[in-house]
């Protein structure tokens, strides 16, 4: 079966139709650890799961071999056998034994439904080639199914429904402002819609509910510490930056930060300057369910020639050659490196 979509399991779950083994893995933690658990809860008859749910980790230790054994164990009292193993390195159990993997997927039982959820496990098909055997193997004998991460569109209609259900009301723009705030990891903006919630006890969450509400992201706060950079405020970038010092930020996380916040906004401006939109370069890069950041970062940019962005991306490139090899303080380097990008602003 090729590789099924959220909209498709929903159907296959709803209907008890199960494949015999599923392959779960991208960026979307939430709804990989979702749609594995409906999937368990769903195959295995209520009050049997003591009998008929396994669960291995191989962080934790456990072996392939013990996962093979339990998918081979019939289930108690009729339905289904369900094996949860998660985090197993597949990529080198196939290559190891080629024949032997494709005859565990192949002659799994029809009471059996093991799912393979990859938690930590980054899986990279276009880079990694044993991922994508392993892939094919599930598509031909089970279903793989990859959660990434949605777009602003989806993420704020699950937004919008969240806040609809706690007796709250929130627009699109203002959901989109939320996402932008504190990020697309679905897990964290359900935290942040039951915040606002609790917080609003009823009626319209509105941007400034967001900032007095929620936590910033790395990434917005680097974005907005950018931002200031571009209007030449010193000492609104300033503080920013010792703000995530207080906050233990790591100093490799803000600067590799930093670099993608100004790389957004060379990619935007190139593409302005030669009459394309400035999501234009979303089609070339991984910006899905991020496009807004070419767009903002094309806004904020909107002042300054590409010559200077040429010249900031050399002054962060020889800022994170010094955070590597730990020439100095690495709050030293990060300030120095705010002096040198704020000057080339003036």
């Amino acid at each position: 079966m090729p590789s099924l979509d959220a909209k498709q399991l929903k159907a296959q779950i709803k209907e008890e139709k199960f494949e015999r083994s599923y392959f779960i893995y991208g960026e979307e933690d939430y709804l990989k650890h979702y749609y594995s658990e409906l999937i368990a809860s769903k195959c295995v008859t209520a009050g049997m799961e003591g009998f008929n749910l396994k669960r291995f980790d191989y962080s934790q230790g456990s072996t392939f071999d013990e996962v093979r054994a339990a998918s081979e164990t019939l289930p108690a009292f009729g339905g289904y056998a369900c094996v949860v193993a998660k985090d197993y390195p597949l990529d080198s159990i196939y290559s190891s034994d080629k024949s032997a993997f494709e005859s565990f997927l192949k002659e799994l039982p029809d009471s059996t439904v093991i799912i393979f959820l990859q938690d930590t496990v980054n899986v990279d098909a276009k880079r990694n080639s044993k991922y994508k055997s392993v892939i094919a193997q599930f598509q031909k004998y089970g279903a793989a199914i990859c959660f990434d991460r949605l777009d602003v569109t989806s993420l704020a209609k699950i937004i919008m429904s969240g806040a609809a259900k706690r007796g709250c009301n929130i627009d699109r723009e203002t959901a989109a402002y939320l996402i932008e705030t504190s990020g697309n990891d679905l897990t964290v903006l359900q935290n942040e819609t039951d915040k606002l919630c609790n917080f609003k006890n009823g009626g319209m969450i509105t941007k400034s509910d967001i900032d007095e509400v929620c936590v910033k992201s790395l990434e917005a706060n680097v974005f907005d510490l950018s931002r200031a950079v571009m209007k030449n405020d010193g000492k609104r970038a300033f503080s920013i930056l010792h703000e995530l010092f207080a906050e233990k930020e790591k100093p490799e996380l803000i600067l590799g930060t930093m670099i993608m916040a100004f790389v957004d906004m060379y990619r935007a401006k190139v593409a302005v300057s030669s009459g394309e939109k400035a999501d234009f370069a979303a089609g070339y890069y991984n910006y899905r369910g991020r496009e807004f950041r070419l767009r903002n970062a094309s806004y904020d940019s909107r002042n300054i020639s590409v010559k200077t962005l040429r010249k900031n991306l050399d002054s962060l490139n020889n800022a994170d050659r010094k955070l590597k090899v730990r020439v100095t303080d690495e709050k030293i380097i990060l300030e120095k490196l705010l002096v040198e990008l704020l000057r080339s602003e003036q």
